[in-house]
């Protein structure tokens, strides 16, 4: 038999059968959920914080943070926190603006139905759902990921919701873009870092993502758009962070494009940025829509 008792205003108890086996807390900010090694991926942890927010009346607008180690970070992703750095996942209130609500308000902004779109870092492929829901039926998604594991999980929610007939994921390294599109893009996107929920050490670098971001810029159409969230902290340091600043910087130099960034300078700690480009003169790339059809040769 499973109860949950409020010890106090902020920290719940989980108890199996007379034994205690975690806890759930949420004060200043700060959400904490602690399942016992051996019952843990039972389902337990989601029991118990479903009841915490409940029994704590936690409003769903509060800001929280949560800080997870190696293989923790989907638990917290399930219930809206977002990886924002050095372990640490946010859930923002619904008001407030982030990186990836930037990015996401441009993709609706510039791109239109029937759009060829490249989800460069797929991970575990929710803005490669999204792209794909924006371009529709008649568009067509490329994602791609160097971790099988991130290709899996982006085929099967595409999957689970009906869009693989737009979109697929490959495993592929971001650097080789210009392969697997050589026909060009109407929008390529960026989220860089380290996949959510696996291990904080395999993330990317500048040394590969700079060329890439070139590699990306060059297949953009007349119109086309691209947009980067870059995290910092933990093992990556601010380094690519710092990289991707002041490739925008530069970018703003030539006239073919117009870019806006989103630093979030007033916040504390390593907040991700947003960086939208969009092309703005004529396209390099002669677009051959009669040798392409609907993008088919993408997928």
């Amino acid at each position: 038999m499973l109860t949950v008792t409020r010890e106090s205003a902020r920290r719940c108890r989980l108890d199996k059968d007379g034994e205690t086996i975690g806890f759930a807390a949420v004060e200043n900010g700060e959400a904490r959920c602690c399942i016992a090694l051996r019952w843990r991926r039972r389902g337990y942890g989601t029991f118990l914080w479903k009841k915490t927010l409940a029994a704590l009346s936690v409003p769903p607008g509060e800001r929280l943070t949560a800080r997870a180690g190696p293989g923790e970070g989907a638990f917290w992703e399930k219930f809206g926190f977002a990886p924002a750095g050095e372990g640490l996942y946010v859930r923002e209130r619904p008001d407030e603006v982030n990186a990836l609500r930037v990015a996401h308000d441009f993709w609706r902004k510039h791109l239109r139905a029937g759009a060829f779109a490249v989800d460069a870092t797929a991970g575990n492929g929710h803005d490669t759902a999204l792209l794909c829901q924006l371009v529709g039926p008649c568009g067509r998604v490329l994602a791609m990921d160097i971790q099988q594991r991130a290709v899996d999980a982006t085929n099967a929610r595409l999957r689970a919701l009906g869009l693989d007939g737009v979109g697929r994921c490959v495993r592929a390294d971001h650097a080789d873009i210009a392969r697997h599109a050589p026909g060009g893009a109407d929008a390529v996107v960026f989220n860089l870092g380290y996949l959510p929920g696996a291990s904080h050490n395999v993330f990317t670098t500048p040394d590969t993502t700079l060329p890439a971001l070139d590699a990306a810029l060059a297949l953009l159409r007349a119109g086309g758009i691209l947009t980067v969230c870059a995290y910092s902290g933990g093992a990556q340091g601010t380094g690519e962070r710092d990289a991707v600043v002041a490739w925008a910087h530069a970018l703003r130099e030539k006239e073919d494009f117009s870019v806006e960034t989103a630093l979030f300078e007033e916040r504390t700690g390593f907040p991700p940025i947003a960086v939208c480009v969009r092309r703005t003169a004529r396209a390099r790339l002669v677009d051959a829509p009669e040798k392409m059809g609907r993008n088919t040769s993408h997928i």
